[in-house]
C-alpha cells in the first residue's frame, strides 16, 4: 500500500515537472521606445489640422487631420532655440518634393503660442512636450 502511494507521488511529480516547463515565445521582444516630441494641439484657423507632433530626435513630423487620421512626413532643418521661458522651434516638413517651413513660438508656462507655416499661414496653438511611442 505504501509503495503504491510513493509510485503515485513520483509519477505525479514527474508529470508536474514536465507540464510546468515554459515554452519559447513565438514573438520577438518589442523594440518600441518612447520618443520626445513637441505636441501641438488646440490649433485654430482655416484648414487647421487636429494635432501636429514634431519629433525632437528623429526626422519626422506627424499631422493628425482628424483625431484618428494620421499622416507622417520626413523633416529636415530642425532647430530648437527654446529658452527657459519660450518654445522656439523651426523645422521643414518634406511633402511631395516640396519643403514646407514650420515656425513654432509659444510660452512654456501656458503653452499658448503660434505656428507659422511657410511664413504666411498663422495658427493659434497650444504646445506641450510629450513622449510618444514610435
Amino acid at each position: 500500500m505504501m509503495k503504491n502511494i510513493i509510485k503515485y507521488i513520483a509519477v505525479f511529480a514527474i508529470v508536474f515537472a514536465f507540464a510546468s516547463c515554459e515554452e519559447d515565445s513565438n514573438f520577438k521582444d518589442s523594440d518600441i521606445a518612447l520618443t520626445a516630441v513637441y505636441s501641438i494641439t488646440d490649433i485654430t484657423g482655416t484648414d487647421a489640422p487636429f494635432k501636429v507632433n514634431i519629433y525632437k530626435q528623429k526626422n519626422i513630423i506627424t499631422v493628425y487631420t482628424t483625431k484618428f487620421n494620421l499622416d507622417s512626413y520626413a523633416s529636415s532643418g530642425f532647430i530648437d532655440a527654446s529658452t527657459d521661458t519660450n518654445y522656439e522651434v523651426t523645422v521643414n516638413k518634406l511633402e511631395n518634393n516640396a519643403t514646407i517651413n514650420f515656425v513654432l513660438s509659444a510660452d512654456k508656462t501656458t503653452g499658448q503660442g503660434t505656428l507659422t507655416i511657410d511664413g504666411s499661414a498663422v495658427f493659434n496653438v497650444k504646445v506641450s512636450e510629450e513622449e510618444v511611442y514610435n
